[in-house]
């Protein structure tokens, strides 16, 4: 089919024909389709809409896949000209005089300008044409969706009043006893519409039967009284008076039932003298706002600002609307939807209001909602009004309060986001920025006052979370009592369980605000909402919530959602695991834990919280498991998991992506750990604080991983968990050996190896005690004790062996092999490959990278120069790829000591990368030993001040790390600068000090 002339129908069952010919139209969502694109002609239809309006509020998976079918079987009926694709949606293309409804409108118009001016005769012509085109109700036979809907309200209104206007221009004509079988069925379908009532009873009268048109009107006192509550209206009232009295005038005329002159309504509330900030959202609303409305036909533009309660959404649409009010000189309207209230208004009332405002009569309102929305729409078709709408509940209660045309435009405040308004630009408004609120402050209370304590005040707005409400209400207090400095109030605002009660002033006050927000959930989301409050957590994903409340974890995700909806948990973007992430502002989580005080056994709270624990627990252990961190054995407690009841999947970021999911949680796992070490469970903190360990050993995280293990320590001692200490001070041990700790770090963690032996034994986990003997083993060969070193290491590879530990066996093996050092190469090198093929066998790149590392080494040494360069780039290769700065660096030292060995230049870059990623991340030892390189380096090339500065610092390192072998080394090649600075003095004592710990050892 072209895209030539055709025939579109929708005044009765809808209908499309070309050439007098219909077309098939095929299965019903095809039809369904098409009368969704008719509704909006020329206007982008979103696939999202299409999809809800044919499937409604749970379409299935291949609902898009569909519609793109049915728009295809579409086109071919039409012609791919007709129904075009924009970023914004589908859009059908029609020609002038195709849709009836169009033709229709058009000749109801012309006959409603001819009835004006009293061309009688064309207008009852012109309007019976108009009405002619109906062939049963619009849309006929399609099940009406909200758009559809709306259309054929519009349509079956203005068909009433074509209807009317076409009865009058026959009454003007003389044809009363014609028009009274018409009239009397008129009636009896709309028995609330006062014109039909008018025209039967002045049909009646002019008949001659007065009787009937009397009964006509106390018919109509006695359903106006019993329907409305209400008199029939001033015009009805005459005609019946005039009937009683015989004074009906002999010429017959109709009177009009409404004040013909337009009003302007102006009900805009008063602008805010102390408007602060938002200078981005005000901008964007006056740019689609402020020019008025455009020119010629469009779609009305709608502006959503949501948001939470008390963050300004009021104050910004009024001052908004003040802005742009001489852009739309038909007036302004305005009313309080209380959304967030238990009753939200009634759109029928309010749309009552809104007409009376505009000159409709009150008696003459239609009964039902959506025929006062169409008498709306009629109303401002040809008119360019504001309408603000405050404090929206939703897409269902707004949406009958919107203008039908371009002319209009529409500002909604709202505490849920209503994305479901299609079109509309959405605004999510947040607390202001500390200068910002500074500034509001300011205003306030006055400048000198904040002028003269800047610091309280800044403290002020941050205790006020930035909420522009409780920045006003600590403003108000401020101002009745202008004897109080700013840091009282600061100070008193400091108590968090007080703090609530502080914003609190004459009919302003936090807490009611977020009341109303409250008190509108359903009573899982308030349970959950006051759950999430009682974390200790900066955000979390959405399946904290099914963790609290024993959840599926898509029930807690929605639960979550809904709480942001109403503005109580805010969204804070997705995170690098791919799963949304939310947070509460502070003074909203203090009502969330204020109201779990009130409302929540404090054993429900810890059961809660215990899951929560567990559900982390549950999803670190998966993770850790895929972390290429540690060798050391992953040793579990006893503290329970949770898992979705539902059984479904949920740990798809934790195993898929381990890394990212740790980046993404690392902040909140080490809230959540701590919150369990406050309340005492030792047990979980201390499991899933052994989970992370891996993560924070690849990201060089040792601050945090030192800080996080001494606080479980603490809990581990109180409790007297003894498995829970052993595997902490084990952990401990890993995370403070390569940073600098300010004594002989090596030999403490000798003397730690030591307690952790005693610990395992006793525990009876040989694992344990495998990895405890690999630490003792490294103390030894720090302090030269080679032999023990050697040992130590054979009793870890037999305990790991008897306990199935893989790692722990390479781990050894490896350990074996720097003692026996260069002292027996080559029996270093056979280690070194044993543990090689095990971590290749175990999938662990690290320690895989960190064998090849020591066999280029080990080649090294033994003069095998390609074989250890080939070694340690494969090391560093791998160190790379898995983002770890420690292995990093001690691959880069590895291999500036095999290019230094062979006078090959790359040895300065490598060592100076080396040091200054160790000192970045203060990996003290091997900073140390980069420092070494560079001396040797410097002496080789004649840098005399440069070896000395660099070797003097790796000294200073080395004394700190107790590894008395590279210290002596360093204290030999510091001698050899300090004869060629010729400072014999000072290299006759390092010297001298280098023999005596190589005569020691």
């Amino acid at each position: 089919m072209s895209g030539g002339a055709m025939e579109f129908a929708v005044l009765g069952p809808l209908d499309i024909s070309a050439d007098a010919r219909s077309l098939p139209l095929g299965a019903g969502k095809q039809r369904a389709l098409l009368a969704e694109l008719l509704c909006r002609p020329g206007r982008p239809v979103s696939p999202a809409t299409l999809i809800q309006a044919l499937w409604g509020q749970s379409p299935p998976r291949t609902a898009p896949d569909n519609l793109r079918l049915y728009v295809h079987q579409l086109r071919r009926t039409l012609g791919h000209d007709r129904i075009t694709r924009t970023a914004a949606g589908y859009v059908l293309t029609l020609h002038p005089g195709e849709l009836d409804a169009d033709r229709f409108e058009e000749l109801a118009e012309q006959g409603r300008s001819a009835l004006s001016a009293g061309e009688h005769e064309r207008a009852a012509e012109l309007l019976k044409q108009a009405l002619d085109l109906w062939r049963g109700p619009a849309y006929a036979e399609l099940n009406l969706t909200v758009g559809l809907s709306d259309h054929a309200h519009r349509l079956e209104e203005e068909r009433l009043i074509a209807l009317e206007n076409r009865i009058e221009a026959d009454l003007a004509r003389g044809m009363h006893a014609a028009l009274i079988a018409e009239l009397t069925g008129l009636v009896g379908e709309h028995p609330l519409r006062e014109r039909p009532r008018w025209q039967l009873m002045l049909a009646l009268a002019r008949s001659g039967r007065q009787a009937e048109a009397l009964a006509t009107y106390r018919d109509a006192r006695r359903v106006f009284a019993a329907e409305l509550g209400l008199d029939p209206g001033a015009e009805l009232r005459r005609l019946h008076q005039a009937i009683l009295t015989g004074t009906l005038p002999v010429e017959s005329a109709t009177v009009p039932l409404e004040d013909p002159s337009p009003r302007s309504p102006a009900q805009l509330p008063a602008d805010i003298s102390d408007f602060t900030g938002r200078s981005e959202q005000l901008a964007e609303l006056t740019d689609l706002l402020g020019d008025g409305p455009p020119p010629g036909p469009g779609p009305m533009r709608v502006y959503v600002i949501a948001g939470m309660g008390g963050v300004g959404k009021t104050t910004l649409a009024v001052h908004a609307a003040h802005l742009i009010a001489q852009h739309y000189p038909d007036g302004q309207l305005h009313t309080n939807l209380h959304g967030a209230e238990s009753s939200p208004a009634d759109p029928a009332q309010v749309l009552a209001a809104f007409l009376t405002a505009l000159g409709v009569p009150r008696p003459t309102l239609p009964e039902t909602l959506e025929e006062r929305a169409a008498v709306f729409r009629s109303r401002l078709a040809e008119r360019r009004m504001l309408i603000v709408l405050d404090n929206a509940a939703s897409e269902q209660q707004v949406r009958p309060l919107f203008p039908g045309t371009s002319g209009c435009a529409v500002i909604i405040t709202s505490r849920t986001r209503l994305t479901g308004l299609s079109g509309a630009a959405v605004v999510e408004l947040s607390v202001l920025h500390p200068e910002q609120g500074v500034q509001l402050l300011s205003r306030i209370v006055g400048a000198d006052r904040v002028a003269a304590e800047p610091e309280a005040a800044a403290e002020l707005v941050r205790l006020s979370d930035g909420i522009p409400l409780a920045v006003r209400v600590a403003g108000a207090r401020l101002v009745a009592r202008p004897h109080w400095p700013l840091t009282r109030l600061a100070g008193q605002l400091t108590d968090e369980r007080r703090r609530l009660d502080q914003f609190t002033t004459g009919d302003l006050a936090v807490r009611a605000s977020l009341a109303l927000s409250y008190v509108g959930l359903d009573p899982d989301a308030r349970r959950a909402f006051r759950l999430l409050g009682s974390l200790d957590v900066p955000d979390f994903a959405g399946w904290v919530a099914g963790a609290l409340l024993d959840l599926p974890v898509a029930a807690g995700e929605e639960l979550v959602e809904t709480l942001v909806d109403t503005q109580l948990v805010l969204f804070s973007g997705m995170d690098a695991a791919g799963q949304p992430r939310y947070r509460f502002h502070d003074l909203v989580r203090l009502y969330a834990r204020e109201r779990g005080e009130l409302e929540d056994e404090p054993e429900a709270v810890a059961a809660a919280l215990s899951r929560a624990f567990g559900a982390w627990l549950a999803l670190a252990e998966r993770a850790t498991e895929r972390v290429p961190g540690t060798s050391s054995a992953i040793i579990h407690g006893t503290a329970p998991r949770w898992n979705s009841p539902d059984g479904a999947p949920w740990d798809g970021p934790a195993v898929q992506n381990p890394m990212a999911w740790f980046d993404t949680e690392r902040t909140a796992l080490i809230a959540a750990i701590r919150q369990a070490c406050s309340l005492g469970l030792a047990e979980v903190a201390w499991d899933t604080a052994c989970c992370v360990e891996r993560y924070f050993d690849v990201c060089g995280q040792f601050d945090d991983w030192r800080g996080l293990h001494e606080r479980v320590l603490e809990v581990c001692l109180a409790t007297g968990n003894r498995l829970g200490e052993a595997v902490i001070r084990r952990g401990l041990m890993h995370a403070t050996t390569w940073m600098e700790t300010g004594g002989e770090a090596m030999a403490a963690q000798y003397e730690g190896a030591e307690r952790l032996i005693t610990l395992f034994s006793e525990l009876g986990e040989e694992r344990g005690l495998s990895d405890a003997y690999v630490l003792r083993a490294w103390g030894e060969a720090a302090r030269g004790d080679m032999a023990e070193g050697l040992r130590s290491g054979q009793i870890a590879l037999s305990l790991a062996e008897s306990s199935g530990h893989q790692s722990g066996q390479a781990r050894a093996l490896v350990c074996m092999a720097v003692a026996y050092g260069t002292r027996d190469i080559k029996m270093a090198i056979v280690h070194l490959l044993r543990g090689l093929e095990l971590a290749e066998k175990l999938g662990n790149p690290r320690f895989e990278a960190t064998t090849l590392q020591f066999l280029g080494l080990a080649h090294a040494h033994a003069q095998e120069f390609d074989a250890g360069l080939e070694y340690l780039v494969r090391a560093l290769a791998i160190y790379r790829q898995i983002r770890d700065p420690l292995l990093e660096a001690m691959g880069l030292v590895a291999l500036a000591r095999l290019y230094a060995g062979h006078h090959d230049p790359r040895a300065r870059p490598a060592a100076e990368a080396a040091e200054m990623l160790s000192r970045s991340h203060r990996l003290a030892h091997h900073q140390a030993d980069a420092l070494w390189v560079l001396g040797g380096v410097d002496l080789a090339e004649g840098r005399i001040d440069e070896a000395v500065a660099h070797l003097e610092e790796s000294v200073r390192l080395w004394r700190t790390r107790g590894w008395q072998e590279f210290l002596a080394g360093a204290l030999a090649d510091l001698a050899e600068a300090y004869t060629a600075a010729g400072d014999l003095t000072a290299a006759a004592a390092a010297r001298s000090e280098a023999t005596a710990i190589t005569g020691a050892t």
